[in-house]
């Protein structure tokens, strides 16, 4: 299991030999909801900047869950 900050998302790693995992919205032991993703919220904080992820260097407070308390 793995635990994204920057976006508040968890995933299940599949072992395929990559570094590919699934992301989940209910804890699988327990059925508890887990937390919403925040993945759309930071993309468009960055479009908010003027920033482009992919093609624009990404602020060091977007690369971790630092610009939550923002």
């Amino acid at each position: 299991m793995r635990f994204n900050e920057q976006f508040v998302e968890y995933s299940l790693l599949i072992h395929d030999g990559g570094s590919s995992s699934i992301i989940i919205s209910f804890c699988p032991w327990c059925g508890t909801r887990l937390p919403e993703s925040q993945r759309d919220r930071w993309f468009d904080a960055l479009e908010a900047l003027g920033i482009e992820p992919g093609d624009d260097e990404i602020p060091v407070e977007y690369q971790d869950g630092r610009w939550l308390q923002s």
